[in-house]
Parts: structure tokens; C-alpha cells; sequence
């Protein structure tokens, strides 16, 4: 089975790059939803397989590659995110 898209690009690696970029958006917010009530964690983190469905179906519409700069802003993003949570 060939799993590459229009870009080249396996679609397994589409989708683990998606899915750690939304996993990391949510944890970025993670600290701001549970300050305001315990269902809004429970509702990012079961939205989870959604946004990331969303997320590579976007990413495979508008052909985006996974470069060198992309994998950089995921990194910096889960850099963040660690930073975020050590405070």
C-alpha cells in the first residue's frame, strides 16, 4: 500500500507531526482551562482525535510539507510547552 500524498510525504508522517502539534497546543492551554473548571480539560483532551483528524486533513488540502522548518516550530512549540509547565 502506498501511503504518500500529492507532497511526497507519508501520510503516517502527516499524522504524527499533526497530532504532536495539537497535543501540544492543548497542553499550552491546558494551565488556562483548568483554572476555569475541570469539564474544559475533559473537553480539549476528548477533542483530541478530532482536532487532529481536522489538522492533517487541512494539512493534506493544502499540501503542507514537513520540513526542516516545521519540525523546528513543532520543537520550539514543545519547548514551550515545557517551559509553560515547569512554572
Amino acid at each position: 500500500m502506498n501511503t504518500n500524498t500529492i507532497t511526497q510525504y507519508r501520510l503516517d508522517q502527516v499524522l504524527i507531526y499533526q497530532f504532536l502539534l495539537v497535543a501540544a497546543l492543548l497542553l499550552l492551554a491546558a494551565p488556562l482551562a483548568t483554572k476555569t473548571s475541570g469539564l474544559g480539560m475533559l473537553w480539549m483532551f476528548s477533542l483530541q482525535i478530532i482536532l487532529t483528524s481536522i489538522a492533517t486533513l487541512a494539512a493534506i488540502i493544502i499540501k503542507q510539507p514537513i520540513n526542516r522548518i516545521s519540525v523546528t516550530v513543532l520543537f520550539g512549540i514543545w519547548l514551550l510547552v515545557w517551559i509553560t509547565h515547569l512554572m
